[in-house]
């Protein structure tokens, strides 16, 4: 039997709310990630608020282009980030436990004005995008609207690289905009090397 869906403010993008969740664990609306040291590949945990560590996304050493998945605290795979190599701009496509492609995220190749980054759902439709500082390491994901669903922060002094995710709107799941925020991450540091 299908979850009833939660009423939110804005639109909604079909998208499950609170057990329904594309990953269970992820159903709250304030994360940090986490980046840790000392690893051989990009690992990054995902807490809740209070510090409490909810799953790890761990980079694929050898793939062709950026693979990263989601797993629990016990090592059960809960979905996927697949960065895109042979197109023209930064993609990266976003996968459920069951392999289903449920959005991708997409970078312009140049932008003078506007936003750079957007993610649209599996059918191509465009249902978020970002707009923020990248020298303040601020950033708001918006509906097409303009409304907000969430609001991404880095610190900027840490020995490893940690993000504050609020979520603001629940028209987007947590999973899809701490994927977009992982998909950020990769491709800014890949260009400043």
């Amino acid at each position: 039997m299908a979850q009833p869906m939660m009423q939110t403010t804005g639109p909604s993008y079909n998208m499950p709310s609170g057990q329904g969740r594309i990953v269970p664990q992820l159903s709250t609306n304030a994360y940090i990630i986490d980046q840790k040291i000392l690893a051989i590949r990009d690992t990054f945990a995902v807490k809740d608020r209070s510090g409490n560590l909810l799953a790890y996304v761990k980079q694929q050493l050898l793939s062709f282009g950026p693979k990263f998945w989601y797993e629990d605290t016990n090592g059960q795979k809960l979905g996927e980030i697949h960065g895109k190599v042979l197109t023209i701009r930064p993609t990266y496509e976003i996968y459920d436990a069951q392999g289903q492609m449920v959005a991708q995220v997409k970078k312009k190749i140049v932008s003078f004005l506007g936003e750079k980054w957007w993610m649209e759902n599996s059918s191509g439709q465009e249902i978020a995008k970002m707009k923020g500082n990248i020298w303040e390491h601020d950033y708001n994901i918006q509906d097409m609207s303009g409304q907000p669903i969430a609001q991404i922060h880095k610190k900027w002094v840490s020995v490893r690289d940690s993000y504050c995710i609020e979520i603001l709107n629940t028209s987007i799941d947590p999973y899809m905009i701490i994927s977009y925020a992982i998909s950020l991450d990769h491709t800014e540091k890949k260009e400043k090397h």
